[in-house]
Formats: structure tokens, C-alpha cells, sequence
């Protein structure tokens, strides 16, 4: 694996209090998302022999931390002289249905760059 992204999300960052050190299913979910979004705009081996690590720490959380680890960690292998094919930004993306109903696609309502209030709702 030559590209890899470290994802870290402490309970700190929302206000908790817990034990850090082994990765969580959250850090591991969330940074495969986030490392699969960056790796279409990675250069090829050839243009770009290194293997490549990019770290993400959240330090507050009130959205999307593993799209905003997309758009940092692209930002940080352009400042680290990455070529890469052409910069990537991610967005959070969430979908609310009428549950006094059937689930049907007609009711359905599509939000974008959605916060942790709106998610925090358990409707998504």
C-alpha cells in the first residue's frame, strides 16, 4: 500500500472524555472514506515513486470530519509538493424521509454540507 491516511478522532473534540490510542470503527470507517476520496487524484508510481502518508487529527467536530480530512489532506500533499492529477474537496451529504409514511423516493428531501445538529437528529 503505498498511500496511506491516518484518521484520529478523540473524544476532545466533541467535548467527551475518553481513552485514546487503538483506532476505533469510527476512525477506521470514516479514514477509508476519506483515503478512498484522495486516491483517484494521486499521481501514478511512476511520476511519483514515494509512498505517501497523510495524518488527520480532528480537533472539534460539528459536521463532516472525514470530508474535511478529504479537503485538508489534499491541501496538505499539494503544500507538500505532491503532484497530484488535481486538488479534491468533500461535502457532506444527508437525506431526510417522511417516516409517518411509506419510504418513497417522491418525499424525499436531499441536504447538502450538513451540520452535526442535522445529523444528530437520527433521521439521515
Amino acid at each position: 500500500k503505498r498511500f496511506y491516511l491516518q484518521y484520529s478522532f478523540p473524544p476532545s473534540c466533541v467535548g467527551e472524555t475518553g481513552r485514546v490510542g487503538t483506532p476505533g470503527r469510527r476512525e477506521i470507517g470514516h479514514g477509508n472514506l476519506a483515503e478512498r476520496a484522495l486516491i483517484p487524484g494521486l499521481p501514478s508510481e511512476e511520476d511519483f515513486p514515494y509512498s505517501i502518508r497523510v495524518e488527520s487529527l480532528v480537533t472539534e467536530s460539528h459536521g463532516s470530519s472525514s470530508m474535511a480530512s478529504v479537503c485538508g489532506g489534499s491541501l496538505a500533499l499539494m503544500d507538500a509538493g505532491v503532484p497530484v492529477k488535481n486538488p479534491i474537496a468533500g461535502i457532506a451529504m444527508g437525506m431526510l424521509l417522511d417516516d409517518k409514511g411509506g419510504v418513497s423516493d417522491d418525499d424525499a428531501i436531499i441536504l447538502s454540507d450538513i451540520l452535526g445538529t442535522e445529523d444528530a437528529l437520527g433521521t439521515m
